[in-house]
C-alpha cells in the first residue's frame, strides 16, 4: 500500500489520516502558532504612531481630499483587477511552460487568472483613469496651449490602454468579436 501524493497532497494532516487508516495509530499534528497577523498589526501601529509623531499636532493631511481620492483609487484598482479573488484562491504568480520555458503572465482561459495578470489589469485601469483625469482637468484653463496637449494626451492614453484591456479580454474569451486598435 502506497501513499498517493498526487491525489492526497503532501501535508501532515493527510499523512496522519493515511497512517491512522492503515495502522490504527493516531498521530496528532500540532502546528506552530502563526504570528503573521500580530506582526502586521504591530507594523501598522508603528507606522501610524510614527506618522503621528512626525506630524505632531498637525493632522491636516487627513482632511485633504486628494489623499483620500488616491487611496480609494488604489483600493479600487486592486479590487477590480481581481486581486482579492486571487488572494482567496491562492493563484500562482505566473506559469512557465516546461517544454518551451516561456513564461505566461496572462492565463488563456476565462476561469483562471494569475497574480501578474491582476497587476497588469490594475496598471491598465490606472492609466485609463489617469487619461480621463487628464481630459477632465485640461479645460480648466482653455487659454493655455498645454491644456490642449494634455487633453489630447489623455485621449490617447484612454484609447491605447482601453485597446490593451480589450486585447487582454479577447485573449481570455476567444470568441469575443470586438477590438479597438490591437
Amino acid at each position: 500500500d502506497k501513499f498517493d501524493l498526487e491525489r492526497r497532497g503532501i501535508n501532515a494532516e493527510a499523512i496522519s489520516k493515511w497512517v491512522k487508516d492503515r495502522t490504527d495509530i493516531g498521530i496528532e499534528v500540532i502546528r506552530p502558532p502563526n504570528y503573521t497577523n500580530a506582526i502586521l498589526l504591530g507594523v501598522f501601529l508603528f507606522a501610524v504612531s510614527g506618522t503621528l509623531l512626525i506630524k505632531g499636532n498637525s493632522l491636516d493631511f487627513l482632511y485633504k481630499w486628494k489623499y483620500w481620492a488616491i487611496t480609494s483609487m488604489f483600493i479600487m484598482f486592486a479590487m477590480t483587477s481581481g486581486q482579492m479573488w486571487l488572494h482567496i484562491r491562492g493563484a500562482p504568480f505566473a506559469h512557465v511552460d516546461r517544454e518551451t520555458g516561456r513564461t505566461s503572465f496572462i492565463h488563456g482561459g476565462s476561469n483562471m487568472m494569475f497574480v501578474a495578470e491582476s497587476y497588469i489589469i490594475a496598471v491598465v485601469n490606472g492609466v485609463i483613469a489617469l487619461g480621463f483625469i487628464m481630459m477632465a482637468d485640461a479645460p480648466k484653463d482653455p487659454t493655455n496651449i498645454n491644456s490642449k496637449y494634455m487633453s489630447y494626451g489623455g485621449l490617447a492614453l484612454v484609447v491605447v490602454f482601453f485597446s490593451i484591456l480589450l486585447a487582454i479580454f479577447r485573449m481570455k474569451h476567444r470568441g469575443y468579436p470586438y477590438s479597438l486598435l490591437f
